[in-house]
């Protein structure tokens, strides 16, 4: 596993998913890309998109056709369909910036030019921007709000738009909208709370026609309120939800964070994680309340200018993909795996694994997946096996902290366990004696049932059960 690829250190990219793959282009800031405006080191440099199969987390690296953005660094992203869309970004070379609009077909890994850069036409040229996808009146269009850019080469404000910054960056809370079927932009009628000019915030898709914008640089401080956007075809209207200070709970003002949308049974809930001046990740819900997920490593957490994207494995069982960037002032080129459980309403956090622990549990899941289909009589029979003591202690013991879970499910006593965290392990390993003693409905079958049942406390038994099983250890054991 020590081989495993994984993409250059970088930080100012973007990830966007389509089905079970990830998508990587850019990323200013990585080892070699030349600081100009373009020449062919640069353009052979960024005419490659790494990809991430996220079932097997393996990361490769494919060419692609056509001209890509020169917006390398700091640029936005969205997807619809099969094509994603880049917009604006830095070029690497002092004050240039990009408005143009690029389209990448995932299906013929070709690059195609929607909108140029030029001072023409809105928006300004910036970087540091966000974008959503939206589809109103079953059309589809891009929204692209703030950023920052140079202040001499943009001469076209839009109407209404407010811009501010020191010297000739400038950030502005603009907002327009792409018009695909036409290939237009426009400019909506604002209402309500419109952010003040800002950079570098994360907005977040929530349905077709609604966006959720948090965090971000405007004046001296760093923003920690929430807005809401909702859209039409002509407007768009904004709610401020303010941070209410006092003793609710509220994440402290960011910039250059991530964040991601997980959809469970109990709603929509925001995942934001890291930025500048922070090591922490929040959840917000459907009704504007927050909650910090704790137990978190600061591997994950202490991270800015990352990227982030989620896969929903199952409806409750979620995979947060965080990528790259700064921590410490190092690049970095490291992949975590966030393992959500939504199961019970609530999210939590099941594990977290680097790529070389994510992709041996993914093996290990798929061989088992291997011998149930070629023989799954074999299987069956090992599922009816009456298991070993030490096989479940092996198994369980990192969920030994759960022993009163496991006895509970196997019908067993455990009211006269000690409840001390040095007595754990030794209290698993009296549940399952007292069950093998029992002899009622001994199998690995119902230990397999035990973990379905509960998957929040015993997800990652589950995976390590399910992996044994498939393994030539337990044919010749059972």
């Amino acid at each position: 596993m020590s081989s495993i690829y994984q993409p250059v250190k970088r930080i100012g990219h973007s990830s966007v998913q389509v089905g079970d793959y990830l998508y990587i282009w850019g990323g200013g800031e990585q080892p070699g890309l030349p600081g100009v405006h373009n020449n062919k080191e640069k353009k052979s440099m960024c005419s490659v998109v790494e990809v991430c199969h996220v079932p097997t987390g393996m990361w490769v690296q494919k060419p692609t056709t056509g001209n890509p953005p020169l917006g390398v660094e700091g640029y936005t992203a969205a997807v619809i369909r099969n094509e994603l869309f880049f917009f604006g970004g830095y070029c690497g070379h002092l004050g240039c910036f990009h408005n143009s609009l690029y389209s990448f077909n995932v299906d013929t890994f070709n690059w195609k030019e929607l909108s140029p850069t030029t001072s023409h036409h809105s928006p300004m040229m910036k970087d540091n921007c966000a974008m959503v996808a939206l589809c109103l009146n079953d059309e589809d269009y891009l929204a692209v709000i703030g950023g920052a850019g140079s202040s001499s080469n943009n001469t076209r404000p839009q109407p209404g738009a407010q811009y501010s910054g020191d010297g000739d960056l400038q950030r502005c809370n603009e907002v327009h909208m792409y018009r695909l079927k036409t290939g237009k932009w426009t400019s909506p009628t604002v209402t309500g709370d419109r952010p003040p000019p800002i950079s570098a915030f994360t907005l977040t898709s929530i349905t077709n026609t609604t966006a959720i914008l948090f965090g971000g640089n405007f004046g001296d401080r760093r923003c920690d309120d929430v807005y809401v956007f909702q859209f039409t075809d002509t407007s768009v209207n904004c709610t401020k939800f303010p941070n209410p200070r006092g003793s609710v709970q509220w994440p402290k003002g960011r910039s250059d964070h991530s964040s991601v949308l997980i959809n469970c049974s109990s709603g929509p809930h925001v995942v934001v994680v890291g930025g500048l001046g922070t090591k922490d990740c929040w959840l917000l819900n459907n009704k504007m309340k927050w909650k910090q997920l704790t137990y978190i490593p600061d591997s994950v957490t202490d991270r800015s200018f990352h990227s982030l994207s989620v896969w929903s494995e199952t409806p409750t069982t979620h995979w947060i993909i965080e990528f790259g960037g700064w921590r410490d002032g190092s690049f970095l080129s490291e992949t975590k795996f966030i393992e959500i459980i939504s199961s019970t309403g609530d999210l939590v956090v099941q594990s977290v694994l680097d790529i070389n622990e994510y992709q041996k549990r993914r093996v290990l899941e798929g061989l088992a997946k291997v011998h149930i289909t070629k023989d799954p009589a074999l299987y069956k029979d090992i599922l009816d096996k009456k298991p070993q003591t030490y096989d479940l202690l092996r198994l369980f013991n990192s969920s030994a902290a759960h022993y009163k879970v496991i006895g509970i499910a196997l019908s067993v006593p455990v009211r006269d366990l000690l409840p001390y965290p040095e007595a754990t392990t030794d209290n698993l390993i009296l549940v399952f004696q007292r069950w093998i003693e029992s002899d009622k409905g001994v199998t690995w079958r119902k230990i397999l049932q035990v973990c379905e049942d509960y998957p929040d406390q015993l997800g990652q038994a589950k995976a390590e059960v399910k992996g044994f099983l498939s393994s030539d250890r337990a044919r010749n054991s059972y």
